[in-house]
C-alpha cells in the first residue's frame, strides 16, 4: 500500500514537473524577441548639424556595469552573473564619469542594459544619456528574453540589452540591422539576437559619414562570427560603393590582423576568440587599433589589481602597459578583441585615442 502512495506521489511530481516545464517553454516561446531585419530612426534633419572636420569616436563595451574586478563570470568559467547592487551602481557612475572625461564626439557602448536583473533593474542607457546631456542617444536591443534558466543557482533571468551609440551631432537616421547569424532551437529563445547599429551623419563637406556599432558573437562553435563578418563586410561595401565612407567600432569577439595572442590568451576552454578574416573585407579599408593596451579581461576569476600594480604605481597613475614582463605574467589573462575599421575616405590621425 505505502509502495504503490509513493508511485502516485512521484508520478503526480513528475507530471507536475513537466507541465511547469512545458508552460516555461511555451511562454520563452511566445514571448521570443523576433527583430525585424532592418529597423530604422529618422531624426529630425529640417537643419541638418553636420559634423566637424576631426572627431574623437569611442568605443567601449560597458559588461552591464556588472563584469568589474569582482566578477567570476559563469559563461568564462566562473560561478555568477552578477556582483552586488551597490558595486554594480558604482560602476555604473564610474562609467559614466569616464565618458564625461573622455569627452568623445561620437561614443559606441556595447552590453547596456535596460531593465535586466544581471543589473537590478537599472535603465543603464537612460543613466548614461541624463549623465551626458547635448548627446543624441541610439539604442539597438541585441539581447531581450523574459527568463534566461542560468547559471541554476542564481539565473540571469530577464535580461534586456543592447547597443547604444551617443553623438554631439544628430545622425540623419540610425538603423538597426539584423545579423543572419542565429543559435539553434531552443537556444535562441535564451540568447543573443546579434545586430549592428548603423548610423548616417553629414559631413561639412556635404557628404555622409557612416559610423557602425558592432558586438559580435563569443560562445559559439559554429562560425557565427565569420558569418557575421561576412555580413559587415559586404554591407560597407556597398555603402563605400554609394560614395559613404564609415568607421566601424565595436567589441568583435575576434583579434584584429596582425595581433598575435600569446598562448595565455588562448587558454580559456570557455572563449577562445579568433583571427578577424580580414580578407572579406576589400582593399578600400583598414584596421585600427591601440597595441599598447588589453581590451578584455577573461572572467573565470575576480583580479585584484593593487596586489599585482601596487599602490605606488597605481597612485602615478601607471597602467599595464608600464608594468614590466615579470609582473605582467602575474595579471589575468587578457586579450584584444575591440578595435575599428575604417573606410578609405577617413584619415587616421591617432589609433590611441580613437582620433578619426
Amino acid at each position: 500500500m505505502n509502495g504503490k502512495k509513493i508511485r502516485k506521489a512521484v508520478a503526480a511530481t513528475a507530471l507536475a514537473a513537466a507541465g511547469v516545464l512545458l508552460l516555461f517553454f511555451a511562454v520563452s516561446r511566445i514571448s521570443e524577441f523576433r527583430p525585424a531585419a532592418v529597423e530604422t530612426t529618422v531624426f529630425d534633419t529640417a537643419a541638418p548639424d553636420p559634423l566637424p572636420d576631426t572627431i574623437t569616436l569611442l568605443s567601449w563595451n560597458i559588461g552591464y556595469a556588472g563584469l568589474g574586478d569582482d566578477m567570476d563570470f559563469f559563461y568564462d568559467g566562473g560561478r555568477k552573473v552578477r556582483g552586488e547592487r551597490r558595486r554594480t551602481e558604482k560602476n555604473l557612475m564610474e562609467i559614466i564619469a569616464a565618458l564625461q572625461s573622455a569627452g568623445a564626439d561620437i561614443i559606441l557602448l556595447q552590453e547596456v542594459d535596460r531593465g535586466s536583473r544581471r543589473s537590478y533593474g537599472l535603465d543603464e542607457a537612460a543613466c548614461i544619456e541624463a549623465g551626458l546631456p547635448g548627446y543624441t542617444a541610439s539604442f539597438a536591443a541585441n539581447f531581450k528574453t523574459w527568463w534566461v534558466p542560468i547559471p541554476l543557482r542564481s539565473p540571469m533571468g530577464r535580461v534586456h540589452s543592447g547597443l547604444l551609440t551617443l553623438s554631439r551631432r544628430s545622425p540623419l537616421q540610425s538603423s538597426r540591422i539584423s545579423y543572419p547569424s542565429a543559435f539553434p532551437f531552443p537556444q535562441r529563445m535564451f540568447d543573443l539576437k546579434r545586430c549592428l547599429l548603423a548610423s548616417q551623419f553629414p559631413t561639412l563637406s556635404g557628404d555622409t559619414l557612416l559610423v557602425v556599432n558592432t558586438h559580435n558573437t563569443a560562445y559559439d562553435t559554429g562560425g557565427m562570427r565569420t558569418e557575421e563578418t561576412r555580413f559587415l563586410a559586404a554591407y560597407l561595401e556597398e555603402r563605400l560603393r554609394e560614395g559613404i565612407a564609415s568607421v566601424t567600432g565595436g567589441d568583435w569577439n575576434q583579434y584584429p590582423p596582425d595581433y598575435r595572442p600569446s598562448t595565455p590568451e588562448l587558454s580559456n576552454p570557455n572563449f577562445v576568440p579568433e583571427p578577424v578574416d580580414s580578407t572579406l573585407f576589400g582593399d578600400g579599408f583598414r584596421f585600427v587599433w591601440d597595441p599598447s593596451e588589453p581590451t578584455l579581461r577573461y572572467l573565470d576569476a575576480p583580479f585584484d589589481v593593487g596586489k599585482v600594480i601596487g599602490p605606488k604605481a597605481r597612485a602615478k597613475g601607471l597602467g599595464y602597459s608600464a608594468l614590466p614582463e615579470w609582473k605582467k605574467a602575474q595579471l589575468p589573462r587578457t586579450t584584444l578583441t575591440d578595435f575599428f575599421v575604417v573606410s578609405d575616405g577617413v584619415e587616421v590621425l591617432s589609433d590611441r585615442k580613437s582620433v578619426v
